[in-house]
């Protein structure tokens, strides 16, 4: 009874957890039909949207049939970005499809544990029935065992008071109840002794009467003789009397003895009889205790298979609870990673955006370095040609001088020269040397420079195609490793060449142009080299410009400040100026 009592409110908590189960069961399923709900209207959005576009486009191409192929340009540009803007709506609408599928998919997950919970609930109203009736047959038994344990103490009373009067009649006749056996053997050995003395006896009788018949014999004959000799016959009935006196006596203790060992059979076939009855009670006794312990493992086993479907039910409630709490947080978790792909999405396309105008950051900035390399080499070229002219009217000084001292050596053999002249020919060679050095180390910043930026393409373009690769990766991932669309690869690969063309321009006229800024090979009358050769030289001697893995904005700055330096040494203004 105690075990049914503490059942009772365990069954009302599995009740509870049920019901509670199957609330939250219901509301995440109306949670699940309003996601489906908002899903299919966001689709008939996106389908209206895609509608409209397509009908604004048609309109577009029907009026705009006769314009240029600048208006061509910009429709293509427009239909492509609406192809584009289809292609989201169709990867959202792909997107949208898989939560419709997964919630559906969760739906007939809830139904079938819904069902199961229904299941549960039928086997745990079976199984409180079968407890009801266990808890029946629990009572029916404990009446039975108390019935019998009535009967039982009822019959032991008997036992023990007919015990009780078995014993106080053998005490009546001095013999004790754990002696009883032995005084029985006693008794049975006295009766042996005495069935023996009374077998002994008459044989002792049977010979006293053959003795008495032939002392009679004898006595008759004696008496005879004495009567007929002597005379004398006195003492011949005194001794018959005392022989048979004797004789009586010995038959009386005999007859005695007898009453005595019938009197004591007739008290051990009681005694017999009261064990027979004792030894049947105790058989009937055990018969039924038997009996109860067959009931009462009946109603154990019975029980325990109650228990067990019990402990079977409790078990597969736990178990719809585990599947409840893991649906709960399955979609919990499916929740927070749609939030988490939402917010990967727009961080992806605010990256792409960032990286978009850095592109066309870098794109402007290539454009103004080139507007102003070309400055400079319009520059270059015009101080090359002031300085053609200023070295032909040098060869003319030069000329005129030596033909004017050739016929001044002729008459002496020392040529005089003015100090000015002595000294305006060491500044100068000082001075042009100081140039050729400047526009060395203006050439090798420039050509830096341009190596620079042209790593700074060459990694950004890494970057972009990184970025793209990742956002095919990350594509692949939400649409389930589905293909992506061939208009889609088509628009990267255009992309790719884009940049690659870009890449070629930027790169092609820069060699020429480097090669160009160069001055080139200028060998004087005396063989000697000029400050051009010397600046080859100290170039090729000068160490290889350190590789930089990646462009910092302190390469971008130094860049831009080169770049007027440049201009500055190429008009040919030294810092003493």
């Amino acid at each position: 009874m105690p075990s049914s009592l503490t059942r009772e409110p365990k069954f009302n908590g599995i009740r509870s957890n049920l019901k509670s189960a199957e609330a939250r069961a219901e509301s995440e399923l109306s949670d699940a039909r309003l996601i489906v709900e908002d899903l299919t209207s966001r689709i008939e959005q996106s389908k209206s949207r895609s509608k409209t576009q397509r009908e604004y486009l048609d309109k577009l191409k029907r009026t705009r049939k006769g314009d240029g192929d600048w208006r061509r340009n910009v429709d293509n540009h427009q239909y492509l970005q609406v192809i584009r803007e289809l292609e989201d709506a169709k990867q959202e609408l792909r997107k949208l499809k898989q939560e419709m599928a997964s919630l559906l998919e969760e739906k007939r997950r809830a139904e079938q544990e819904t069902e199961a919970s229904n299941v549960l609930k039928e086997e745990i109203e079976e199984t409180n029935e079968e407890r009801v009736l266990v808890e029946l047959a629990q009572i029916e038994a404990l009446k039975e065992y108390e019935a019998i344990e009535n009967q039982r103490k009822e019959a032991a009373e008997k036992h023990s008071a007919a015990m009780e009067e078995s014993t106080k009649k053998m005490n009546d006749k001095n013999l004790h109840t754990s002696e009883n056996k032995e005084n029985v053997k006693e008794l049975e050995r006295k009766l042996a002794i005495t069935t023996s003395d009374i077998a002994m006896l008459d044989s002792e009788l049977k010979q006293l009467k053959e003795m008495d018949a032939i002392i009679r014999g004898k006595e008759t004959i004696m008496r005879f003789e004495s009567n007929s000799q002597d005379g004398n016959v006195s003492n011949t009935p005194y001794l018959l009397k005392s022989i048979t006196k004797e004789l009586e006596e010995a038959r009386k203790e005999l007859a005695s003895v007898r009453e005595e060992g019938f009197k004591f059979m007739a008290s051990m076939d009681i005694i017999r009889t009261e064990l027979k009855n004792v030894k049947e009670e105790a058989a009937r006794l055990k018969k039924r205790e038997e009996k109860t312990s067959f009931t009462v493992q009946n109603l154990n086993a019975k029980l325990l298979r109650r228990k067990a479907k019990l402990e079977a039910a409790s078990a597969a409630e736990e178990k719809a609870k585990e599947i409840v709490s893991n649906l709960s947080r399955a979609l919990e978790q499916l929740k927070t990673e749609t939030e988490a792909a939402k917010k990967e999405r727009s961080l992806i396309h605010e990256e792409t955006v960032n990286i978009k105008a850095e592109i066309e950051k870098t794109e402007s900035e290539t454009g103004l370095a080139e507007e102003r390399l070309q400055a400079a080499i319009e520059e270059l070229k015009a101080v090359k040609s002031s300085e053609a002219t200023a070295l032909e009217k040098l060869k003319m000084l030069i000329d005129s001088t030596i033909r004017r001292r050739l016929s001044a050596s002729h008459q002496t053999s020392v040529i005089t020269i003015s100090n000015f002249e002595y000294n305006y020919l060491r500044g100068r060679a000082a001075g042009a040397q100081e140039i050729a050095d400047r526009k060395v180390a203006a050439a090798q910043a420039w050509i830096e420079a341009l190596k620079a930026s042209e790593r700074e393409i060459l990694i950004k373009t890494e970057i972009a195609k990184k970025n793209i690769r990742e956002l095919k990766i990350e594509e692949e991932q939400e649409s389930n490793k589905t293909e992506q669309s061939p208009h889609a690869k088509r628009e990267i690969e255009s992309e790719v060449e884009n940049w690659r063309q870009k890449y070629e321009k930027i790169r092609g006229p820069e060699k020429p142009r480097a090669q160009a800024a160069l001055p080139g090979k200028s060998i004087n009358r005396s063989g000697r080299m000029t400050p051009a050769r010397r600046a080859k030289l100290l170039k090729a001697a000068s160490p290889a410009p350190r590789s930089t893995p990646r462009s910092t904005p302190f390469a971008v700055k130094r860049r831009r400040k080169v770049m007027p330096n440049l201009a500055k040494l190429f008009r040919g203004k030294s810092p003493n100026k």
